[in-house]
C-alpha cells in the first residue's frame, strides 16, 4: 500500500482498506458528540425520509434512524469501506427496510428531486471536492420546506488546536475550510432561505442549516 494511501488526511477523506476500518470506528466514537450537540438544533419528526450524506461508519444513521422511527432514512458515502462499514453497523435496520446505504458522491447524488424531508453532513462537507455544488445538489433533492443540516467539529477562526491545524495544512490536503460567514455565504449562494449558523465556541463545533 502507497504511503499516500495510509496518510491519515486521505484515510479521513475516503477510508480504505483495514486502516480505514479503524478510522471509522474512530470516526463514529470521536464525532458522537459534536452530531448529538448538532442534532438538538434539527427538528426530527417521527415520519421523516432523510438522507445522511458521507454517511462514514454509519453511527449517525443508527441515531437518525432511532429520531425517524415511522420513517426512513439513507446513507451515501463514495467510499466502498465505509459503505461496507455502515450497512454492517445497521444490520437489523437494513434488513426491515428503514436503513439504505448506497455508494456514491454529494456531486450527483442518486435521487430525485424533491425527495428528503431532511438532509445531515456530519464532519463531511469540508471533503468535498466542490463544496458550492455540493450543496446546490443536496438542495435539489430536498423536498421544498426541507432542511440542510451540517455539523462540523472545525471551522476556520476556531480557538481550538484542531481548526489551527487544519487551517494551516488545509490546501496540501485538499480541505476546505469556511469561518462562520463562509458557510452563511455558502447556503445563501445556493439558494437556502432561513439560514442559521450555530457554534459551539468552546469545541470549536459549527451548526449551519438552511431551508429550501
Amino acid at each position: 500500500m502507497a504511503l499516500k494511501e495510509r496518510s491519515k488526511p486521505t484515510q479521513c477523506k475516503k477510508p480504505n482498506g483495514w486502516i480505514g476500518r479503524l478510522v471509522l470506528r474512530n470516526m463514529n466514537d470521536r464525532h458522537s458528540a459534536v452530531t448529538d450537540w448538532g442534532f438538538r438544533h434539527v427538528a426530527v419528526e417521527r415520519g421523516f425520509s432523510i438522507l445522511d450524506v458521507g454517511c462514514g461508519g454509519g453511527r449517525t444513521l443508527a441515531k437518525l434512524a432511532q429520531m425517524a422511527r415511522e420513517g426512513t432514512v439513507h446513507g451515501i458515502d463514495y467510499s466502498e469501506t465505509s459503505v461496507a462499514a455502515s450497512r454492517k453497523l445497521n444490520a437489523v435496520e437494513l434488513a426491515s427496510g428503514r436503513i439504505a446505504v448506497k455508494l456514491g458522491s454529494v456531486s450527483e447524488l442518486p435521487f430525485p428531486p424533491d425527495h428528503f424531508d431532511l438532509v445531515t453532513a456530519v464532519e463531511t462537507h469540508i471533503w468535498w471536492p466542490d463544496v458550492p455544488a455540493g450543496a446546490r445538489e443536496i438542495r435539489r433533492v430536498l423536498k421544498p420546506g426541507g432542511r440542510l443540516a451540517v455539523i462540523s467539529e472545525v471551522y476556520r477562526g476556531a480557538n481550538t488546536r484542531a481548526a489551527r491545524a487544519c487551517a494551516k495544512y488545509a490546501a496540501r490536503v485538499g480541505l476546505t475550510l469556511l469561518d462562520p460567514d463562509g458557510h452563511r455565504e455558502l447556503l445563501q449562494a445556493a439558494g437556502y432561505a432561513d439560514v442559521q449558523i450555530i457554534l459551539e465556541e468552546t469545541n470549536g463545533w459549527i451548526f449551519a442549516t438552511g431551508m429550501k
